[in-house]
């Protein structure tokens, strides 16, 4: 896994061994750095598409900037 754990593999491992223990909720924060010029954060696309591929649906997402010039997402999962 990455140092971060962000990449779509690592959370989608991290979504599916949540399941796996029990879990109802997950809550992953996905980053997008300031270089993102697109409007459309297509690597957070990505991220939310493997968690939700192993059982999870978003329940409620909220993004804020952060310290480093980028923004940061908080999602919240329910299990399905």
């Amino acid at each position: 896994m990455g140092l971060f754990k962000n990449s779509a593999a690592d959370l989608g491992e991290l979504a599916t061994e949540a399941r796996a223990a029990g879990r109802t909720r997950f809550v992953a924060r996905l980053i997008a750095l300031s270089s993102t010029k697109d409007d459309a954060i297509d690597p957070w696309a990505e991220r939310i598409e493997a968690i939700e591929a192993v059982g999870w649906r978003v329940e409620h997402f909220s993004a804020t900037a952060n310290d480093k010039g980028g923004v940061e997402a908080y999602v919240l999962f329910a299990r399905v």
